[in-house]
């Protein structure tokens, strides 16, 4: 059903044109490009208010997907209600962590760090008494890449107490949060984009709930969660291009999702992990060039990292 979507919401292409390669350069535009607009709107705007930007980016996503319901696109198939809060939830808690990662760190130790996430989901398995068997090639890769980020840990001159610790929890909280919400479609039977509609509107409403307490009603909250400090409804905006920046971030993380689920369902898991390395590569030169004033010694690890 979502490969049938995708076809139909996809204009007619030539066939080359219609396997992967489209949904493929929509998720690499909109991928690389969420995480520069985040680090715009955060470190150049001033609006440090990520549950703000959260809540609208979930309600422009499911907005779109309830479209495609009325439609007749997608077909609704929900998880059992305990299930849907409870995915909900800690989807927020991974994305809230996951922008404050990026918002206290440098474009490029942001990046990094997420290639951590692979160990760190073989990690939690065997913890769990899950073992799988992963070949000398995958092994070796990973510790490349575990070596790049040491090198760019310790070569960074932007890295700070705060965003380590952000960056670890998120690093935690996205790796155990994969491997549930994977957990959780084999076990109802749903699909990617089935199980996403499921909970997105739990997730507008924990996610309207965090913007009321934390944003508005108890800003000191704040300081608990290591983010900077300020309420809402104080907040003053710079320029009338700061509301220009959220509507494009909002507009593009639709396009993300939805090129994602086009992407997986038209390309082996492995493709994806490639085109993934070229997003960190992307994304990284992107950030020094619109964020750093020059390349950082952490670019040693960066190539190690990609290598890897």
């Amino acid at each position: 059903e979502d490969e049938a979507s995708w076809s139909r919401w996809t204009p007619h292409v030539p066939v080359a044109m219609s396997g992967a390669l489209v949904p493929g350069i929509l998720n690499l535009f909109a991928s690389v490009s969420i995480i520069l607009l985040n680090k715009q709107i955060a470190s150049v705007c001033g609006f440090h208010f990520i549950l703000t930007v959260l809540l609208l980016n979930f309600i422009c996503t499911g907005s779109y997907l309830e479209v495609l319901v009325r439609c007749g696109y997608l077909e609704v198939r929900h998880l059992p209600p305990r299930d849907r809060w409870a995915m909900a939830t800690v989807a927020v808690v991974t994305v809230l962590l996951n922008n404050a990662s990026n918002e206290a760190n440098s474009v490029g130790f942001y990046q990094i760090t997420k290639l951590l996430i692979i160990p760190t989901v073989i990690m939690i398995e065997r913890l769990g008494g899950v073992r799988r068997h992963y070949s000398a090639g995958v092994i070796a890769s990973l510790l490349v890449a575990s070596i790049g980020v040491a090198i760019a840990t310790v070569s960074d001159f932007e890295v700070n107490i705060r965003g380590t610790v952000l960056s670890c929890l998120s690093v935690l909280c996205t790796a155990q949060y994969q491997i549930w919400q994977g957990g959780k479609q084999h076990e109802h039977g749903v699909s990617a984009m089935q199980i996403t509609y499921s909970v997105t509107w739990p997730q507008v409403l924990v996610g309207f709930v965090a913007v009321l307490v934390v944003d508005v009603c108890v800003p000191s909250l704040k300081a608990f969660m290591l983010l900077p400090a300020g309420g809402l409804l104080e907040h003053q905006l710079r320029s009338s291009y700061d509301l220009l920046w959220i509507a494009a971030c909002c507009a593009i993380a639709v396009v993300m999702n939805i090129s994602t689920y086009g992407l997986l369902g038209k390309a082996s898991p492995v493709t994806y992990q490639v085109l993934g390395q070229l997003k960190t590569c992307l994304i990284v030169g992107f950030g020094y060039l619109f964020f750093d004033a020059r390349v950082p010694p952490m670019w040693l690890g960066v190539r190690f990292s990609g290598g890897g």
